[in-house]
């Protein structure tokens, strides 16, 4: 009895201490995890003495006022493990810029890859700085440059959605040294948007791509298995004392051009040369530190890049990206595209920026020995636009433009007429989007209209007016693991009869075929109305596995393409 009492005494105590000894294991393992998953946190300092020059070369005495921060983590290819290559950097701000100076170590620097592309273009070795200045977790600007000195600069928008479109006023030169190559970076505070507070908290992100191991660490490690990006971002602290610049931006222009071409024998409108002229105004001014009012009276597109040469031999509409200046700005905010899924459905958006200064719908008919000069491109007598994010998380946009008409000029033996080949046409699109519990929701809405002056036979083919819109919603849970997502839209077109039998016999619909009993093709309408809309959600994050699905509709009377995009109607996908 006694042998039984001390052998079970014996035996608690073991098991006393092995308690004690598993709290003390699990309490370290909390603490080294909880160390794992820690904010990080980077305290820069205002310049109290002269700038950096942005030179690339690191060299002013100003930099050793603060300390490089450094200790990246592999997100590729080895996900937590040590870079293969070591990466500092610096961050220091005065009343007016940010300035970044960062050092990309390199053993080995003839390897480093430095490769001259286009804006945008991310190739080679490169490094970037991410600035969450709303401090809303959801939305950055990106400024991305290549050792060759390229820049790159993106918006990051609903924490993962990226757009490289925007293309901020930001100052950067680099060098390549015997430890490795350096970027030095300046960012006007004009080019970012924050409160108006004395102290000033932001998210903050460095990241490097080491090409020729295709190897991509950051500063602020975010796992591979993560669904989130912005609002995983480190913090920068120590901003204080400034005040958010309200940009004014007014750019006048006079132009003239001469083009050289072929002469043609005969026709008046190709006599080996023509001269031409144009004159407008483009603006910028900040409203409030969240909104900014664009503006411009015939803009001048003459130095954006041209479209790619493409044959497009399908019945779909080729979709061509945005590069125009006005309609850049706060693109994000205006993008309601209905599905990722791919196919033809994949860019079906609301608003497609690109039918606002189109080339004009109708090429006249010529007789024999007629000759026409036809404009390409519609001209934009005045377009304005309010967009931004308020800090109470509403996202802006309201768009109001107006287009010529356009004429074509058409000569036969020297009697010269003119035909209208485009009416003047107005164009408005709203868009509002709501978030709600730390951006885990997200509600929101669109509306269009396009309204046209159809007053000329050539041109009744065209419908009068055309209005479109939609609702849509997107909750994450679970720390954004799962999703679901809603939009829908509708669409009311009004025209003659002539214009609603060309649109109920298109290529997006076909009312005509004969297998479609589901539609009858109807010459009398002069309206067409039309739903559709998608329904997606899955697992997007967490763990080794990921699964989604969406249904998306279009109802055969849907027609998005007066302002926005459409590639089909009447069909029904789904994917999983």
């Amino acid at each position: 009895m006694k042998y039984c009492k001390k052998h079970r005494f014996l035996s608690s105590k073991i098991k006393l201490r092995f308690f004690i000894l598993s709290v003390l294991i699990l309490c370290f393992s909390l603490l080294s995890f909880s160390d794992t998953i820690s904010q990080r946190i980077y305290h820069t300092k205002k310049i109290n003495a002269s700038p950096p020059v942005i030179d690339g070369l690191l060299d002013e005495e100003i930099w050793n006022t603060i300390e490089w921060s450094g200790d990246f983590v592999q997100r590729e290819p080895y996900e937590a493990e040590q870079p293969s290559q070591k990466t500092l950097f610096k961050i220091l701000f005065d009343d007016n810029n940010l300035y970044v100076a960062i050092k990309a170590l390199d053993t080995e620097t003839d390897k480093i890859e430095k490769r001259l592309t286009r804006r945008d273009g991310f190739e080679g070795d490169w490094v970037a700085i991410g600035i969450d200045s709303y401090y809303d977790k959801l939305t950055a600007f990106a400024f991305v440059v290549t050792a060759a000195g390229v820049k790159g600069d993106v918006i990051i928008s609903n924490d993962t959605e990226m757009d490289d479109s925007w293309d901020p006023v930001w100052y950067v030169k680099t060098t390549v040294d015997s430890e490795g190559w350096n970027a030095e970076i300046k960012i006007p505070y004009t080019q970012l948007r924050f409160a108006d507070k004395k102290e000033h908290v932001w998210g903050l992100q460095v990241v490097r791509q080491l090409f020729r191991k295709e190897e991509f660490s950051a500063w602020k490690h975010v796992p591979v298995e993560s669904s989130r990006w912005v609002s995983m971002f480190g913090e920068l602290h120590g901003i204080n004392d400034i005040k958010p610049k309200k940009e004014v931006e007014i750019i006048p222009y006079v132009m003239g051009n001469v083009e050289r071409f072929e002469e043609d024998e005969g026709n008046p409108f190709a006599t080996g040369k023509k001269f031409g002229y144009s004159a407008g105004v483009d603006g910028k001014i900040a409203v409030t530190n969240d909104l900014t009012l664009n503006f411009t009276v015939n803009p001048d597109f003459g130095q954006v890049e041209a479209d790619p040469s493409e044959v497009n031999l399908t019945a779909f509409e080729t979709f061509f990206p945005e590069k125009r200046p006005f309609f850049i700005e706060g693109n994000n905010i205006y993008d309601y595209t209905l599905t990722d899924g791919g196919g033809p459905m994949s860019q079906d958006n609301l608003f497609y920026s690109r039918r606002i200064g189109r080339s004009p719908h109708h090429d006249p008919d010529l007789e024999y020995n007629e000759y026409s000069d036809q404009p390409e491109f519609t001209t934009i007598l005045g377009a304005f636009k309010l967009s931004g994010k308020t800090r109470n998380g509403w996202s802006i946009g309201v768009m109001e433009s107006l287009a010529a008409k356009e004429f074509a000029k058409i000569d036969k033996e020297g009697e010269e007429r003119k035909e209208l080949v485009e009416p003047m046409t107005n164009y408005f699109n709203t868009r509002l989007q709501k978030d709600f519990n730390k951006g885990n929701t997200t509600v929101g809405g669109m509306v269009t209209a396009t309204n046209r002056k159809i007053d000329n036979e050539s041109i009744n083919f065209l419908p009068y007016s055309a209005y479109t819109g939609g609702l849509d919603f997107t909750n994450f849970w679970k720390d954004k693991a799962y999703y679901l997502s809603l939009k829908t839209v509708f669409s009311h077109l009004n025209g003659n009869t002539k214009s609603i039998t060309e649109l109920q016999e298109s290529s997006r619909r076909y009312y005509q075929r004969p297998d479609a009993t589901h539609l009858n093709l109807d010459t009398t309408r002069t309206t067409l109305t039309g739903t559709g809309g998608t329904i997606s959600g899955g697992k997007i994050g967490k763990g080794h596995w990921r699964y989604g699905g969406y249904v998306t509709w279009r109802s055969p009377g849907l027609e998005l393409n007066d302002m926005g995009y459409m590639r089909q109607a009447d069909i029904i996908q789904q994917s999983a």
